[in-house]
């Protein structure tokens, strides 16, 4: 199974395709979308929404996982535009035949380190050792989308898991 992991941003969306087969896991492709900062909003969730298609046409993955939408009371604005990027996102997939799953980040935390407050250098360590990688991803938004995949694999192996979410 072909997992695309999606931290969404306006700024600088990160994204990873993992494979996975039974208990084993395989970085396929990690990178970032990021659409010029200068253009208007409509015209930044256009790329992102162009750039994902692009990724799901050329990598096939079977399944995204995308970070659900939180917020913090002193940046309600982060949200809306978090939800304004994950809505593009979503709708590349949706054009793609591709099923949406979601996690928080705190489940992703659980999920890889045993801790929903773990921090994100212990999240950072068990990506490069789960996927054997030689060195950390960068930048962070790639860490964050491949760490989404793995916590999807590992879920998946769970038959209660498999239902999407959309």
């Amino acid at each position: 199974m072909k997992i695309l992991g999606v931290d969404p941003s306006l700024h600088c969306t990160g994204y990873g395709v993992v494979e996975c087969d039974g208990a084993q896991m395989r970085l396929v492709e990690g990178g970032i979308i990021a659409p010029g900062k200068a253009t208007h909003l409509s015209q930044r969730l256009a790329e992102l929404q162009r750039s994902l298609a692009h990724v799901i046409t050329a990598l096939h993955p079977d399944v995204m996982v995308v970070e659900e939408v939180f917020a913090r009371t002193a940046y309600p604005r982060t949200a809306i535009m978090m939800a304004h990027a994950r809505g593009a996102l979503m709708c590349a997939a949706a054009l793609g035949d591709v099923p949406v799953y979601h996690y928080a980040a705190t489940a992703v935390k659980r999920a890889l380190i045993g801790n929903g407050s773990a921090s994100k250098e212990q999240v950072a360590s068990m990506v490069v050792q789960t996927l054997r990688l030689r060195r950390l991803p960068s930048p962070p938004d790639v860490t964050d989308a491949l760490a989404l995949a793995i916590t999807h694999g590992r879920r998946s192996m769970a038959p209660s898991a498999l239902q999407p979410k959309l």
